[in-house]
């Protein structure tokens, strides 16, 4: 397994965002973010999140430093789905 060595500054990282999340979402994110590690091991683009939608279950990876989000998605900061939280 490929492990992220680029670290974000923190800029995103709001530690009440794991209580808002319910574990299936947090499943998701944390799921998607690892595919993505396994699919593009040679790329060293590193996304800084994802955003993902409670009601729909749609969620993608943020690369931007300024995520647009649509009403109702949560950004979940990498170092939260890296983390033993999740």
């Amino acid at each position: 397994m490929l492990r992220a060595t680029q670290k974000m500054s923190g800029k995103y990282l709001d530690p009440t965002i794991a209580l808002l999340l319910p574990p299936s979402l947090q499943r998701l994110a944390k799921l998607l973010y690892h595919s993505y590690l396994e699919t593009n091991a040679q790329q060293a683009r590193c996304p800084l999140g994802v955003a993902i939608s409670p009601v729909s279950y749609r969620a993608g990876l943020i690369f931007s430093q300024q995520p647009v989000l649509l009403p109702g998605e949560f950004f979940v900061p990498i170092e939260l789905i890296e983390s033993k939280i999740y």
